[in-house]
């Protein structure tokens, strides 16, 4: 029968996983997920709230699967009127590991070649998720993203942000060159 550990909370994104890499195939644990001190996980990526969700850790016949839910709150920079703002963000984890020691001899295990370093149990028997949730977290933001659907933007001649009122520019910059073909259209 598998172990089944519940209700563990983390206050980071390392897990001292000994225990489990002795277990038979199956045994589980899950962690509940706090993570306010997060260490910077990218220069680009602010969070303004803790990591939180629970992942749970199986024991598999090549090391541990991860598998889990987690959300935060993100610091963004609008796109189009540069204005920071806020957006929840979530994300899936699920991510085998696997260990660079044995648990029991103490050897070194031979890497797969193609062997995702993040996804490495290290010599102290430490899974660190940072990496993953790094990247997770990355995948998950908008590749534009906006601070509300509506935002109308910068003013691309005196740089007024629109969102908090109009400016004095001209609307349109009329090239002389298409001016007959403006006076065509009104006829």
């Amino acid at each position: 029968m598998p172990d089944k550990a519940a209700g563990k909370a983390s206050h980071d994104l390392q897990f001292n996983v000994a225990q489990l890499l002795k277990q038979q195939t199956g045994a589980r644990r899950v962690y509940d997920v706090q993570a306010s001190d997060v260490p910077s996980l990218d220069k680009d990526l602010a969070l303004v709230a803790p990591l939180e969700g629970r992942v749970q850790f199986t024991r598999i016949g090549s090391g541990i699967l991860v598998a889990g839910e987690l959300e935060t709150t993100v610091e963004l920079e609008c796109t189009r009127c540069l204005a920071a703002f806020e957006t929840r963000v979530g994300i899936d984890i699920e991510e085998e590991f696997r260990p660079t020691m044995d648990v029991i001899s103490g050897a070194k295990l031979p890497l797969e070649p193609d062997q995702d370093l993040a996804n490495l149990i290290d010599e102290r028997h430490i899974l660190d998720l940072s990496e993953v949730v790094r990247q997770d977290l990355l995948l998950s933001l908008p590749t534009s993203p906006v601070c509300r659907p509506d935002c109308l933007g910068l003013c691309p001649m005196c740089g007024q942000n629109r969102n908090e009122g109009t400016c004095q520019c001209e609307t349109e910059e009329a090239d002389p060159r298409w001016a007959a073909l403006r006076e065509k259209f009104k006829e």
